[in-house]
């Protein structure tokens, strides 16, 4: 049941709790749960109040409506300084951190479309679980660079992460994103919800003290791989890049035709 505490929180993130198990819910369907200020200020209420709760074991991020997340809002674009930039990326990156870094395990339950940044949120989460029906992506524009593909590399590797990366707009299936190891379970559509919640019920079981310890170990192991350092490093690249001619020329013909005219504009160009 929903607690007034609970029903205080912003309409782009919700929280529902069944048992040792509460959701976070990403609720801005309309805008297929693009990232916006609203949305983050939100979820770092949720994360902060299911912190505190001792009853709570696992979360669950998933999306309303048709997607899980198509990531960050680029509608309203400005031309930042570089250092603003930077500052500005690695802010969204210590975000990030945080899920990777939090102290109880996180799944992250995928539908839909789950596209640049969304695929950020995503690969910080402990756990994936997606079904067939669901598009997993890079931005549909070459707006940056550095940012997004650092969280593939680790999960996917060099060369299946450069095949993606360099090629704007590439799809993979749920069926694929799981043979990759982006996501570690994929099932038939329709029995995600379920699927999901059975995976967190059998990590719920076990005391909530041994699950922290356990999620820190794991994630040492990562640290000294370089995971933190690798990620931290994409705010750097990325602000470097969106100084490039190429992204300028970009944002000029999302000015002149709209999002969705400069993306048709993009791929009908021949090579």
């Amino acid at each position: 049941m929903t607690t007034q505490n609970e029903a205080a929180l912003q309409k782009t993130v919700l929280i529902e709790r069944k048992g040792k198990i509460a959701y976070i819910i990403l609720n801005r369907p309309e805008k297929l749960n693009a990232f916006n200020a609203d949305l983050f200020a939100d979820l770092d209420r949720a994360l902060d109040e299911l912190e505190k709760d001792d009853s709570v074991s696992v979360l669950i991020i998933k999306g309303n409506g048709r997607a899980f997340s198509v990531g960050y809002d680029v509608a309203k674009y400005k031309t930042p300084t570089v250092i603003q930039d930077k500052e500005n990326l690695e802010g969204y990156t210590r975000r990030w951190i945080r899920i990777w870094e939090y102290p109880k395990p996180i799944i992250a339950q995928v539908h839909g479309y789950a596209l640049a940044g969304g695929t950020q949120l995503l690969a910080s989460c402990d756990i994936v679980i997606t079904d067939e029906d669901t598009q997993f992506g890079f931005p549909s524009l070459p707006l940056g660079g550095g940012f997004v593909g650092l969280y593939w590399h680790w999960h996917v590797g060099p060369q299946r992460t450069k095949m993606l990366d360099l090629t704007a707009g590439s799809r993979i299936t749920g069926r694929e994103a799981e043979q990759y190891g982006i996501a570690a379970k994929c099932v038939p559509a329709g029995e995600l919800e379920e699927a999901t919640l059975e995976v967190a019920r059998g990590i719920a079981k076990t005391p909530l003290d041994i699950l922290k310890l356990k999620k820190q170990a794991h994630n040492r192991i990562m640290e000294l791989q370089g995971f933190r350092t690798g990620v931290m490093y994409g705010p750097e690249q990325d602000a470097i890049i969106h100084t490039a001619d190429g992204i300028k020329l970009v944002h000029e013909k999302i000015a002149e035709l709209g999002l969705k005219g400069a993306i048709e504009w993009f791929h009908s160009q021949e090579v």
